[in-house]
């Protein structure tokens, strides 16, 4: 005997709503009331710009973080243990 945990019907309406939802944002389902809106080539037109822009973004982003590291671990620190004691000890002796 199979039991049932009581969440397919709830499961079952779940995906009819997300199945009408994604039917109505891809087009496929025009709003109550409305004709359905003609498609567009020229929507997508510069969306590789976009996506080059923000890549750019990203890759100036990085770029610059990893150069600020690796140049703040370059500089010799004064508070740096060779500084404070080994250096000043080999000119004592």
């Amino acid at each position: 005997m199979e039991g049932t945990n009581g969440t397919e019907p709830w499961q079952r309406s779940l995906q009819a709503v997300l199945g009408a939802l994604n039917r109505t944002l891809h087009g496929a389902l025009p709003c109550p009331g409305q004709p359905p809106a003609p498609r567009d080539p020229r929507r997508d037109a510069n969306a590789y710009m976009y996506i080059l822009f923000v890549m750019t973004l990203f890759a100036a982003t990085v770029g610059s973080l990893i150069l600020g590291y690796t140049r703040s671990r370059r500089v010799d620190k004064r508070s740096d243990p060779y500084h404070v004691y080994i250096k000043n000890r080999v000119s004592m002796i």
